[in-house]
């Protein structure tokens, strides 16, 4: 696999974000629409470089690490979704970008949705892989997210945990993961979106894998009927990472919803 076009720790900057700085990579063609990528909770920007060479097709890419991954510090302010579309709007107009669209996986997708209530004018299109919308104690996954533990993490992802003590400016593994934990697991106002759902009016596609036990095909479809533009896609025998599992599916997936947006648009 050739490795131009991926994300590799190296090329990019700085934004300060409060008391974090946060690490922010560009990759591709500046002429093209420009993509900003958010990866999951535990991950970092290079999750993403399996998919990352073919949309720099169609897109400029522009990936973050998140607050306390990779290569971005945490800061001292308790971590939420809602603090990082903080964070989100903070880098848009620190690089005053006067387009863009977003996709985000798991916890990326789950900020982008809180971003996209802010009704920013200048946010085209969303893309969501595994990205739950709401969480309450009844949801299937919640039992996994809430006993999920550092040790847990570090013995079941290794090379997930090697990253983080690798690029991490200010390496504290226990206290990172009880603030992700913390928030997987927030159900007050600054948690996931929920029904602020229905305040959004840009079109989401919103794939999920077929196997993935943290998104409910069931609250997928409750997130379809909330009558926006929204395309639900179910990616067959795939898991939570369904564009690793799938990559070929999610590429055209994306390109379709891409080229069908355009159209609309004309």
């Amino acid at each position: 696999m050739t490795t131009e076009n991926m994300f590799d720790h190296t090329s990019g900057r700085y934004v300060s974000c409060g008391a974090a700085q946060i690490y922010v990579e560009e990759k591709g063609n500046p002429e093209l629409p420009l993509l900003i990528m958010l990866h999951g909770g535990f991950g970092t920007i290079e999750d993403f470089n399996t998919i990352a060479p073919a949309l720099t097709h169609k897109f400029k890419l522009i990936g973050i690490d998140s607050r306390g991954h990779g290569k971005s510090s945490l800061g001292a302010a308790k971590l939420s979704y809602q603090l990082l579309a903080d964070d989100l709007a903070q880098i848009i107009d620190s690089l005053e970008l006067s387009a863009f669209n977003l996709f985000g996986f798991s916890d990326g997708g789950i900020t982008s949705y809180r971003y996209a209530t802010r009704k920013d004018p200048r946010l085209g299109n969303i893309i969501t892989v595994g990205a739950r919308w709401e969480m309450s104690k009844n949801d299937p996954a919640w039992a996994m997210l809430s006993g999920m533990r550092g040790d847990i993490w570090k013995q079941a992802f290794p090379l997930s945990y090697e990253s983080y003590m690798r690029l991490n400016p200010e390496p504290d593994f226990d206290e990172f993961s009880k603030a992700v934990v913390a928030m997987w697991t927030d159900l007050s106002s600054a948690g996931h979106p929920g029904a602020l759902m229905k305040q959004i009016d840009n079109e989401i596609l919103a794939i999920r894998g077929e196997k993935d036990p943290l998104t409910s095909l069931e609250s997928m479809e409750r997130l379809r009927g909330l009558g926006k533009k929204v395309r639900l896609v179910n990616i067959p025998f795939a898991e939570h990472v369904a564009f690793h599992d799938d990559p070929e599916m999610f590429l055209r997936t994306v390109s379709c919803f891409h080229t069908s947006s355009e159209r609309e648009t004309v």
